[in-house]
């Protein structure tokens, strides 16, 4: 991919999107209707989220709320690379039903940004299978990627 490049990436999990990005493009304030997990890949970005202002670099986890405002802009002149999979909520709400032991189930991301390797790691892993054709892939394998990242 080169620098500035967006791209759509066939997802093979039903109710989610992927897309790539490596771009110095700075976002203005705006929403989404489905819930946003990435990556940082290189470089690095601030945004505006609705739980304040933060910093992600590489290596680091970015996570959107279906409705919250945020924005983005890259920190330095390098600009910065991601992989994202925009994810339906119902999709959400199915991978993580039976988990909350009577209690309201989880809902939203607390942490617009996430510093754990073992969960990139798990994001590289669910990414890597939902956009990777495979012969015969069972969707219930990239299901559970994506429950145990959540």
């Amino acid at each position: 991919m080169r620098r500035g490049d967006f791209a759509r990436v066939p997802c093979a999990i039903a109710g989610a999107e992927a897309i790539e990005a490596d771009t110095r493009h700075a976002f203005g304030r705006h929403t989404h209707d489905q819930f946003g997990i990435g990556l940082i890949v290189r470089g690095a970005q601030k945004s505006h989220s609705g739980r304040g202002m933060v910093e992600a670099g590489a290596g680091d986890l970015i996570t959107v709320n279906p409705g919250e405002v945020h924005d983005g802009a890259p920190i330095g002149d390098a600009g910065r690379q991601w992989s994202i999979l925009y994810v339906e909520p119902a999709l959400v709400a199915d991978a993580v039903a039976g988990l909350d032991e009577g209690r309201p189930g989880w809902r939203e991301f607390a942490q617009p940004v996430i510093r754990d390797a073992v969960l990139a790691r798990r994001f590289r892993r669910l990414y890597t299978a939902a956009t990777t054709p495979r012969a015969g892939a069972a969707t219930p394998g990239r299901e559970s990627l994506l429950l145990a990242l959540l």
